[in-house]
């Protein structure tokens, strides 16, 4: 009879778990369909964009190395299993974010008023960062890059590279797997101190900005917030894509994010832009380039989020403790 009765309450943890993993999931894609469906409705009704009026032609950016290959048209590959959502409505933290000192020693209070892209690239180092490290450097400018710890396991040399040329390095979890880090406060600390350590040994740095696998909607417990103010970590979410979060996103032409990018950028002074590093995502990568310089010629400038006013975070009440 007790071990019935402790079958019983193992099967109904499980149950929970299985439950709360399906919300959020869940929660993610509609997020990214809500965004996806306004651009589509915007398009109907909106009159016709500079880019349409100009008969939209845009050319492939090839990437010239002696070390690299050309950057190729996307092969189709299994879509991510975890969408990643994308809102517009965001927070500042509840505490006084005052102004902090970037790496450089400079005060972030500049940015306030200034048009400021904060290029963000998750889930790397993989296979393709000497790609988009390549662009950077040819464009001039930094990014922030949120690296998984497995991944930098696979390629420290890649993640030193990030580190010598200036990026700044997040830390993005060490596993990248739902269902073990969001199971317990436990677990999301051993992971991200796991990455913490990862990274620490291959550059010498420990990150002091965090991004929430999948975002931080409903994940940011007391406990979490509390262990961040101990650890003094900032965790910093986003506020425009390039699609590659997207459903079915290896499906999606260079045309397409162009198109999707502009879409979530319009209209927004402080953009904190979405996008990954890895070898299933290689269709943003080859648009990257003219993405960077449209930006430019608009007027943006390109930084780290170490220098932003505030950071940019998913408008959400903190969940119960874990």
């Amino acid at each position: 009879m007790k071990l019935k009765k402790i079958l019983a309450v193992i099967l109904l943890i499980l149950l929970a778990i299985a439950l709360v993993t399906s919300v959020a999931i869940k929660t993610e894609q509609i997020l990214t369909s809500v965004i996806l469906k306004s651009h589509h409705n915007a398009e109907k009704t909106a009159p016709p964009s500079s880019l349409a009026q100009k008969n939209f032609k845009i050319q492939p950016f090839n990437i010239i190395s002696k070390n690299l290959n050309e950057v190729s048209n996307t092969n189709k590959s299994k879509a991510q299993k975890f969408l990643e959502p994308v809102t517009r409505s965001v927070y500042e933290t509840t505490k006084p974010f005052s102004p902090v000192l970037d790496l450089h020693g400079t005060s972030n209070t500049k940015n306030i008023s200034k048009k400021v892209i904060y290029l963000t690239i998750d889930d790397g180092p993989s296979s393709e960062t000497p790609k988009i490290l390549e662009i950077l450097e040819k464009e001039g400018i930094k990014a922030t890059f949120f690296v998984v710890g497995y991944n930098c396991v696979k390629y420290p040399n890649f993640l030193k590279q990030i580190y010598q040329k200036g990026h700044l390095i997040g830390n993005h979890s060490y596993s990248h797997k739902y269902k073990v880090i969001y199971k317990s406060f436990k677990n999301f600390a051993d992971d991200f101190n796991k990455a913490q350590d990862v990274i620490y040994q291959i550059t010498g740095i420990m990150p002091k900005y965090y991004r929430f696998p999948g975002g931080s909607l409903n994940k940011v417990s007391p406990q979490i917030k509390k262990f961040f103010d101990k650890n003094k970590v900032i965790y910093i979410d986003w506020n425009a894509i390039t699609g590659d979060s997207s459903k079915n996103h290896e499906k999606l032409t260079y045309k397409d994010i162009i198109k999707m990018t502009f879409a979530s950028i319009k209209n927004k002074n402080q953009i904190v832009l979405l996008m990954h590093d890895s070898p299933t995502k290689k269709n943003v990568i080859e648009a990257l380039p003219y993405i960077i310089k449209t930006l430019k010629s608009k007027g943006y400038v390109f930084e780290t989020v170490d220098k932003m006013p505030k950071p940019l975070q998913f408008k959400t009440k903190a969940a119960s403790s874990h």
